[in-house]
């Protein structure tokens, strides 16, 4: 067997691209990880089986399946709900921060997904009391003036929703968030050891890993339109007790049930 990988290194635009050099190779199946990826590989054939390693958002509304139960097209696989965790999230935050009431949320602009959770963060936020300000990033340079500007309105601790973004920018979110004294949960895997507060992330590798069971399936002669997509909801929590500690903050024990601790 041969594993052709291509990586956008988070450059979207050259998704398009990659897919179609696949696309170009005749692969018996093709895996997308993430839902860019996983909708430049649909745009790119509609006959080679796709399997979703790791995509959220509506696939139904994108026209990728017809429904969850029966796919119907070439594309199956894992969908990988971010619901959960923004609203897990906001609940954590409250029980580290009770008298938490105002919450700055940090939207990608290049990641559509983030219209669907922000309604959810709003929902969350509203049954603990708590004011949500949104602000939306279009690129690194923007992160600090957002900053800037929640702390200018009140605000008393970011968060931040899900995509490659702020994957990729998890370092600059934290030292920012860090410098100017803001409380900071993430949505990412791996942004705590980066200096975040907290994270509390879709189990993204768990999810990657339970796609390898589409992949055996359809190799062995299962058709993709056939296989119902899976709904992961697990998640990851993550609790970083040195930035705690910069911050001036104390953590109650019951807080750290279930986490994975950094201190």
């Amino acid at each position: 067997m041969t594993i052709n990988i291509r990586y956008a290194e988070g450059k979207f635009d050259l998704l398009p691209t990659l897919a179609e050099d696949l696309v170009a190779q005749s692969p018996k199946i093709i895996v997308a990880v993430a839902g860019e990826a996983l909708f430049a590989a649909a745009q790119a054939t509609r006959t080679i089986p796709i399997v979703s390693a790791t995509g959220g958002g509506d696939l139904v509304k994108a026209g990728l399946i017809k429904s969850l139960d029966h796919p119907g097209g070439n594309v199956t696989g894992m969908w990988l709900t971010s619901d959960e965790a923004a609203a897990a999230r906001i609940e954590t935050l409250k029980k580290i921060m009770p008298s938490l009431a105002r919450l700055a949320v940090l939207a990608s602009a290049s990641y559509p997904e983030n219209q669907f959770l922000l309604p959810v963060a709003e929902t969350a936020a509203k049954r603990l009391g708590i004011a949500i300000q949104a602000h939306t990033i279009a690129n690194p340079d923007e992160v600090e003036g957002a900053i800037v500007a929640a702390k200018g309105a009140e605000a008393e601790a970011i968060m931040t929703l899900q995509g490659p973004f702020f994957f990729f920018q998890r370092k600059l979110i934290a030292d920012l968030a860090l410098k100017h004294k803001m409380p900071l949960a993430m949505s990412e895997a791996l942004a705590s050891d980066a200096g975040a507060l907290l994270q509390v992330n879709p189990d993204v590798p768990g999810c990657a890993a339970r796609s390898a069971t589409y992949v055996d399936r359809i190799l062995k002669g299962a058709k993709a339109g056939d296989l119902p997509v899976e709904r992961y909801g697990n998640k990851q929590l993550v609790i970083n007790l040195k930035t705690a500690q910069a911050l001036g903050m104390k953590v109650d024990p019951s807080v750290l049930d279930g986490a994975k601790v950094i201190e």
